[in-house]
């Protein structure tokens, strides 16, 4: 069976290990990135570049986009010059895995309809290390019919995936998913700053935690790295705050108080203010040593 053309936009932290998966499982792969590097290192394992998002989709049946925020969606898929969308092909299959409100979602998708295309939205967790492990958890919204057709390729890139409802449901799954992630975090922060400042050994809490009902992803993972000292990014507090921003203003107009949800988010925020945006998401603890007097290292 001959695999369909695949496009992929943004080849940044997570989409380009997620390219290359595809890549290296036999789809044709066409590339589009503002980045020389990750360009030239697809092109080295056979894949084509695109010079404008409008280039690539010409080129292809499956578009996927993995990019930072609304504007950049918006302008990629539809609004800017030699946006991808208008060049598509009817019959062709549009799949955002980025984090992406879901209003937006929903636009896009309606204009795709319009044009023929079927939209999918898929976003992803599992951080960097699951992007380059291929281990992901796809949660995806749309068309069912589309979301079959589109399985084969995301088995590619995911361990997990699973098909949430309609059109915008990826989207409000993983925003679900990130109320988990970013007070979990604060939970495990709070853990080992209190060990820290009782005098315990972090390294053995960590692993004496982790065996016990506070076990979790975050502290067998992050927690590992705090107590390494270690706040390179899996996942960029800048990103996240990009996401609990969409998410505060969700779960405003669902009616949803998410009280620990706020109060990570104004944590991070005091991170940013600091120029730690850059960080890993684990750097949270920083925020809270700050507050007892150490200078946050």
């Amino acid at each position: 069976m001959t695999l369909p053309t695949v496009g992929f936009i943004g080849l940044g932290i997570m989409g380009r290990p997620m390219a290359r998966h595809i890549l290296q499982a036999g789809y044709p792969l066409v590339a589009h990135s503002r980045s020389r590097p990750p360009i030239d290192a697809l092109v080295e394992l056979g894949a084509r570049e695109a010079t404008t998002p409008a280039a690539l989709a010409e080129q292809c049946a499956v578009v996927i986009t993995c990019l930072p925020d609304d504007a950049t969606v918006e302008r990629v898929w539809l609004t800017g010059e030699n946006a991808a969308l208008p060049a598509m092909r009817p019959g062709a299959l549009a799949i955002d895995m980025g984090t992406t409100s879901p209003s937006l979602t929903q636009r896009l998708a309606a204009a795709a309809q319009e044009r023929g295309v079927a939209f999918l939205d898929a976003p992803v967790t599992g951080g960097q290390w699951g992007a380059e492990a291929g281990t992901l958890t796809i949660m995806v919204g749309g068309d069912p019919d589309a979301f079959q057709q589109a399985l084969p390729l995301f088995q590619t890139m995911g361990k997990k995936v699973v098909y949430v409802g309609a059109s915008g449901s990826g989207q409000r799954m993983k925003l679900a998913n990130q109320i988990a992630v970013a007070v979990g975090m604060l939970a495990v922060s709070e853990a080992l700053l209190f060990a820290e400042q009782a005098g315990l050994d972090l390294a053995l809490t960590v692993e004496t935690l982790s065996s016990g009902a506070a076990g979790s992803w975050a502290m067998e993972n992050l927690g590992k790295r705090i107590a390494q000292g270690d706040f390179q990014p899996g996942f960029m507090i800048k990103l996240l705050q990009k996401d609990l921003a969409i998410l505060m203003d969700e779960a405003r107009r669902a009616g949803a108080p998410l009280p620990g949800t706020a109060l990570t988010q104004q944590l991070y925020t005091a991170l940013e203010h600091t120029g730690d945006e850059r960080l890993g998401t684990q750097a949270l603890i920083l925020a809270l040593r700050r507050l007892c007097g150490q200078d946050g290292v």
